[in-house]
């Protein structure tokens, strides 16, 4: 159900190219429908349905239309007028002499109004105004941080996702490593420990299957808890890691920067402390009190018309002390504003640091590193079969393959979570169309570029190598 709450027309404008675009810097979107292998459709999370699902659903995002409404009948309160008052007085009745009974009766009846000076009711309402535009703005940020945090758990659910792929295809490496070893014992070219290593080997391999397995449960739970659910009903999600944004240009970034949420909301606030301050100063002007009405004398039956006016003696400001309060707070927001202005500047320059690192070790890895690393398993895994190479030798370069694997994924969704970050502290998207970092012909398959390859074509030799003899 769409949550539907009266404010501005333009809360959030801003953040419509972010919502559509935030994943730029993430994870990206897929097109593939994989089946299982019992046959049923998988169900998979796309990324625009993930934030679809945040905006509609997310229970802290909620509570904002009722804040909202609530400011909005404030700011009406603070507007109205002070009503006007009507008395009745009854003069010189139920005593004693000429003033017994009623004959000496004088009652006047009279229309008393309160006149605020200083402007103090507009001033109530420019600052029940501002205070409605300041929870606006926090929704706005409320918003990029849901965002946000969609963007994070998304990419936690594709890293797990594709660390379990790997896992699973090193339960089949070491499955079938375990055969040739049991068939290498079995045929007396192989020991007892080569085959005990080979069987803890593929223990070992399940059991980070099954660590996995319930890892990628909690972050699908974690990435559902956003729009409200506690159960999942998607089995994966659909992202290509290795689908790096061009890194945008600092300048550019920093220039940005200066529209930033997190600043914008000090040009609302300062208003809002000014507004403050005008309505104590005004606060301390003293009202009058106009009243006019008729008398009637019952002795002589005359009716007259009489008139009143009445103001406090202004001896003393007695609103000093909340005047010296809101000057202070006034003068403390320009020192809040510079905090966090150094804040989100540092934390510009580290994200761009880490932006830069991120990719290097991703580029390295995946050009470098890896090919030979699986060059390196290739061969050994060869030699092994004709006893050139002993198993400790195959097992150590299938778990370098295996870091180097968990590396480049690593590495991977660090770059995208660090421009997920720099995106949430400018609130606007940074890089060039979504559709330039789809998977192309230029950006590979990771998945498929790189496996662990199969034993099935090693042979069985009759006689121990020199290695397992050693050993």
């Amino acid at each position: 159900m769409f949550m539907y709450f009266r404010c501005r027309q333009d809360i959030g404008r801003n953040l419509i190219p972010w919502t559509r675009r935030i994943f730029q810097c993430g994870a990206l979107i897929g097109f593939s429908s994989l089946v299982s292998a019992t046959g049923v459709q998988e169900t998979r999370l796309t990324f625009p349905e993930a934030l679809s699902r945040v905006l509609r659903g997310n229970p802290e995002l909620a509570v904002y239309p009722y804040d909202i409404r609530a400011a909005e009948a404030r700011a009406l309160q603070a507007g109205f007028r002070p009503n006007p008052q009507i008395s009745l007085d009854v003069e010189n009745i139920a005593g004693g002499g000429e003033f017994s009974g009623t004959d000496a009766m004088e009652t006047t009846l009279a229309l008393s109004q309160v006149i605020e000076m200083g402007g103090k009711r507009s001033l109530r309402r420019d600052v029940g105004q501002w205070r409605r535009q300041t929870i606006e703005r926090d929704y706005e940020l409320a918003r990029l941080d849901a965002l946000s945090a969609a963007a994070s758990r998304y990419l936690e659910v594709a890293q797990t996702q594709r660390l379990l792929v790997f896992a699973r295809q090193v339960v089949d490496f070491t499955s079938t490593a375990e055969n040739v070893a049991q068939r290498r014992f079995n045929a007396g070219s192989a020991s007892r420990a080569e085959l005990s290593r080979a069987r803890t080997d593929l223990m070992q391999a399940r059991l980070a299957v099954s660590n996995l397995t319930v890892r990628q449960a909690n972050t699908k739970r974690r990435l559902a808890s956003l729009w409200g659910e506690t159960s999942v009903d998607f089995t994966g999600v659909e992202a290509e890691l290795f689908a790096l944004a061009p890194t945008p240009e600092f300048a550019s970034v920093q220039f940005q920067l200066e529209q930033a949420p997190q600043l914008q909301q000090y040009i609302t606030l300062e208003r809002l402390r000014q507004a403050e301050l005008d309505l104590a100063i005004a606060r301390g002007r003293q009202d009058i009190e106009v009243g006019a009405g008729f008398r009637r004398v019952e002795d002589t039956g005359d009716t007259g018309v009489v008139f009143s006016f009445s103001m406090p003696l202004g001896v003393s400001n007695r609103n000093q002390g909340n005047i010296t309060a809101a000057r202070e707070n006034l003068t403390k927001l320009d020192l809040e504003e510079k905090a966090t202005r150094v804040k989100v500047f540092t934390e510009l320059r580290n994200a761009f640091a880490w932006l830069d690192q991120a990719r290097e070790r991703v580029t390295l890895l995946r050009e470098q590193i890896l090919p030979e690393s699986h060059q390196a398993l290739a061969l050994i895994q060869e030699g092994y079969g004709d006893g050139r190479f002993s198993y400790l030798e195959l097992v150590e370069a299938r778990r370098q393959l295996l870091s180097f694997e968990t590396e480049a994924i690593v590495a991977a969704t660090d770059f995208h979570q660090t421009l997920i970050t720099l995106e949430t502290l400018t609130g606007q998207p940074l890089t060039a169309e979504r559709r330039l970092l789809y998977p192309t012909g230029t950006v590979s398959n990771f998945g498929s570029d790189l496996r662990l390859p199969t034993l099935d074509g090693i042979k069985v030799k009759g006689s121990l190598s020199p290695q397992d003899e050693s050993q």
